[in-house]
């Protein structure tokens, strides 16, 4: 296909497809990640209109209007994926490209470009649940395609199937790419800064419904490990000390991520206490029953800057009981910190004596004697 030379504006999605005859909206209510958890009602929408241009990171420009729907993947995305195209300034964007030509009508879904299972679950895979509640006509129409990001197909692709579209009818795209989408259908993309209860507790249900419906309640205690990353990534740096406890109140040590979307969700499905260093794979609180508790080890840091918002909220849409332990950080003297993300993932240093006296007062009580 030949190349596009393209500049335009910035706007928000809705408003470029106001004006739409297909466009169908619900209101609904999203709550901003931050310390004061701020709820606001914004509209859900889903939207059939023609030459779409989906750039890399799944930024969508409508080539009728020139304007690039910022709000349709990642916030601040040229900042968090420095290779995004295209050229970003305040108001205006210039595009060079070469897109590869997609035909038949096609749901732009996506996927995490960060391949964090987070994301995956409240943002790109949440766009199904958003479809059907709004086009179940569209959904269910066989000659229609979805979208989907190759990062998915692998480490997310038992969730794509769960929610009920067979692979035949996914076309696996590539975030480094552009694509002219000719007969596209433009769904909201739940901003990573927010939270939409509805939309969260009907992912949940959906794929609970179709990956755990034979799973009984039980009473696991679950502690989500990260000690299998081979650089500071949030992992407990005193493990040794840790380990007793953990085993004297009965946690199983799982590392969510080798896991598959089934056994995870069955796993969470059947936790009474969940218990782990914040991370994306505590997105599995979701699928909790009502009454479950979870504790969760945050630094200094994440309280102040409100980043430890996200599984508080989290566990309050779906009925977790949240509590939080602070922890002392592990210094690595070699480290670079100049960077918030590495600042971010530091490890940390959790004090058995104080963990073993918050479990029991959250009602855990040990299984073996002398602890």
């Amino acid at each position: 296909m030949n190349t596009l030379e393209i500049s335009g504006t910035l706007d928000a999605d809705l408003n470029v497809f106001e004006d739409r005859t297909d466009l169908v909206r619900q209101p609904t209510e999203r709550i901003r990640l931050d310390k004061d958890a701020t709820s606001e009602a914004i509209d859900l929408f889903v939207c059939r209109t023609p030459n779409q241009l989906v750039s890399s990171c799944y930024l969508v420009v409508d080539l009728e209007s020139s304007r690039l729907m910022v709000n349709q993947s990642y916030d601040n995305v040229g900042y968090w994926f420095p290779r995004a195209r295209p050229k970003l300034t305040d108001d205006e964007f210039t595009l060079s490209s070469t897109p590869i030509l997609i035909e038949g009508p096609h749901v732009i879904i996506g996927g995490p470009i960060d391949s964090v299972w987070y994301h995956w679950l409240v943002s790109w895979c949440a766009r199904f649940y958003i479809l059907r509640q709004l086009r179940p006509d569209l959904f269910a129409d066989p000659a229609v395609r979805f979208m989907v990001c190759t990062e998915a197909r692998n480490q997310f692709r038992e969730t794509a199937l769960a929610v009920g579209i067979p692979e035949d009818r996914i076309t696996w795209v590539t975030h480094d790419n552009d694509y002219l989408v000719q007969d596209a259908i433009v769904v909201t993309f739940p901003d990573q800064r927010y939270l939409y209860p509805e939309v969260v507790r009907g992912i949940a249900a959906t794929l609970k419904a179709n990956l755990a419906a034979d799973i009984v309640p039980g009473r696991r205690r679950i502690f989500a490990s990260r000690q299998s990353f081979t650089t500071p990534k949030r992992r407990v740096a005193n493990w040794a000390a840790i380990q007793p406890v953990l085993e004297a109140f009965g946690f199983e040590v799982v590392e969510l991520g080798q896991l598959s979307a089934r056994d995870q969700i069955a796993m969470f499905s059947q936790a009474q206490f969940v218990l782990g260093v914040h991370g994306s794979d505590l997105a599995n609180l979701i699928f909790c029953e009502p009454g479950a508790i979870a504790l969760v080890i945050e630094n200094e840091r994440n309280l102040y800057h409100g980043l430890s918002a996200s599984l508080d909220i989290l566990s309050g849409i779906v009925g977790v009981g949240y509590h939080c332990m602070i922890a002392e950080e592990a210094i690595d003297p070699d480290a670079d910190y100049s960077h918030f993300p590495t600042l971010h993932n530091r490890d940390v240093i959790i004090d058995p004596d104080a963990l073993r006296d918050r479990l029991i007062m959250l009602g855990c009580q040990p299984i073996a004697e002398g602890v």
